[in-house]
Order: C-alpha cells, then structure tokens, then sequence
C-alpha cells in the first residue's frame, strides 16, 4: 500500500495574527492575496516615490479593512516598516528582505 499523506485541517482555516499592542490582527494569507500583492510589487519601479508607500500597500493587503485603524496608529516609519516585513513573513512564510528595497549606496553600486 501507498503512503498516504493528510493535510491539517487548522492551517486550512485558521488566519495568523500578528499583536499590536494589545490586540490581535488577522492577516490574509490567501493564495489569492499574495499574488495580488506580489504583482503589485513588481509593478513599482525603484525608485520611484511610490516605493516609499510600499509598506502601506502590504499593510492593506495583508490586513485588509484593519489596515486603515493600523495606519491611523501614527507609527514611526522604521515601526510601519518592520510591521510591513513581519505581514509580508507571515503571508509568505518566507523572510522578507528589505535590503531589497532599501539599498544603501555601499551595497547599490
């Protein structure tokens, strides 16, 4: 007989969450959702200045209508930024690399 494989049905359908404070936000880890993120993040162009709102456009999708009371929190911009790594990680499962993103001129050039 063959092995047989089962996939847990908790990470069918549970949502992970990250803390900010003290409450609980679920991400939207949807397949569908990546890739949309994913596309849209391939669309923005270097340096451009829409590449500074690159971590607002992960934070509304990974948290979708939570994204705005987020936003409102007034965090700092290196806060906004390690909350936009740890959604996209979450999302992913994958570690997000900022350098990416935001190259200093040692490492550009």
């Amino acid at each position: 007989m063959g092995k047989m494989y089962t996939f847990d049905n908790k990470l069918l359908t549970e949502k992970p969450e990250i803390r900010i404070g003290d409450k609980c936000y679920p991400v939207d880890d949807r397949t569908s959702t990546v890739k949309a993120l994913m596309k849209k993040m391939r669309e923005i162009k270097e340096d451009s200045e829409e590449m500074l709102d690159s971590d607002e456009i992960i934070l509304r999708a990974a948290f979708g209508k939570n994204a705005s009371e987020i936003l409102k929190m007034g965090l700092s911009f290196r806060a906004q930024n390690e909350l936009s790594q740890m959604a996209m990680e979450v999302m992913t499962g994958e570690k997000y690399e900022p350098e990416a993103r935001f190259q200093d001129k040692e490492t550009s050039g």
